[in-house]
């Protein structure tokens, strides 16, 4: 456990500096996509934010959301991505990626990659959710029916997943 406060702490103090810093759409769409890397799902390097990583990436969220309202017009908001790309085209590349995937496994990685670079506000909402049910539709496909009856210690061995315990 933190030696500090849940809700007032440095750790969250810090992060609100450097994100109400940010100015520009383009570093602040970094930060995110950086902080998700470092920080969210199965990819993360540590749990050393695990009291805050939560409300440190709705922050992030929050400042790219009014970035990118403040910088893209009306029409590009519901049809571009945060860093300028055409929404269908990023999701149709995610949705040919999936069907190529050639087990549970891959289609796995590929569903939380897509989260992880692409969930809101980094993708406008409209286009996400729709692109994210497809990804999930097949994904659940490819799982086999006895995918819910395996241990956990044998999916994680399965997965290559590596266990990280907070001290």
């Amino acid at each position: 456990m933190a030696n500090y406060p849940i809700h007032e702490n440095p750790v969250r103090d810090q992060w609100a500096d450097k994100i109400g810093a940010l100015k520009d759409l383009n570093k602040a769409v970094a930060m995110l996509k950086q902080f998700r890397v470092d920080h969210i799902l199965p990819s993360r390097k540590s749990n050393e934010l695990w009291l805050d990583y939560l409300w440190i990436e709705n922050k992030l969220e929050e400042k790219v959301a009014v970035l990118k309202l403040n910088t893209f017009s009306d029409q590009d908001f519901l049809t571009k991505t945060a860093d300028g790309q055409d929404a269908k085209t990023v999701a149709e590349g995610w949705i040919a990626k999936m069907h190529g995937a050639k087990d549970k496994w891959e289609a796995e990685r590929i569903h939380w990659q897509f989260r992880q670079e692409c969930k809101p506000p980094l993708m406008p909402v409209n286009v996400w959710m729709d692109t994210d049910r497809q990804l999930g539709t097949r994904l659940m496909e490819l799982r086999n029916l006895n995918y819910y009856d395996t241990p956990l210690d044998e999916l994680r061995k399965q997965r290559g997943v590596r266990v990280i315990v907070a001290h």
